[in-house]
């Protein structure tokens, strides 16, 4: 068992980042994927509210559009799989966010922006703004992205895989 501190704001030693690694990269291999250059480091929640996470960053070069998949859809399942796979040597439960060639931080970017313009139509319209649908870690980003905006409030509405934001006006 890899086993993290008792305490998550610390980090994960070393040697369990190494373990962590290795993993990744003989999944990577199985899927033919051996190029690729896997790096793990514990990284601060990005609010008060968000928890430390383990971030898998990993650099697949050309190969990692097949990897990334369109909109995410690879990235989502493959991050699946190393939760599943990593969450059985953990004692503890922790985050882990898998990134390839910078892919969610790019889409991070990019939902930061629609929820802004989002938010300024819904203040300058009067009307409520429904976004295109999205998965829980992009619906989760953008709820925290405005939830710091008084005049603005944000829910989900719909099933998955059509389950969406909306972002209404709040009238004072």
């Amino acid at each position: 068992m890899i086993a993290p501190p008792a305490n998550l704001d610390l980090a994960i030693n070393n040697e369990s980042i190494a373990l962590i690694e290795e993993h990744i990269r003989h999944l990577l291999q199985a899927m033919n994927f051996s190029e690729a250059k896997v790096s793990c480091a514990c990284r601060a929640g990005k609010n008060e509210v968000d928890k430390p996470y383990l971030h898998v960053a990993i650099d697949a070069r050309a190969s990692g559009r097949l990897l990334i998949g369109v909109r995410g859809s690879h990235l989502n399942a493959f991050q699946h799989i190393v939760r599943a796979t990593l969450r059985r040597h953990l004692d503890q439960p922790i985050r882990i966010v898998v990134d390839i060639n910078g892919y969610v931080a790019a889409r991070e970017r990019t939902l930061l922006h629609l929820a802004e313009a989002a938010a300024r139509q819904a203040g300058r319209t009067g009307q409520a703004v429904t976004l295109p649908p999205m998965i829980a870690s992009e619906r989760h980003t953008v709820h925290t992205i405005l939830s710091s905006r008084q005049d603005i409030n944000t829910s989900s509405l719909g099933q998955e895989p059509n389950r969406r934001v909306v972002v209404s006006p709040i009238f004072i």
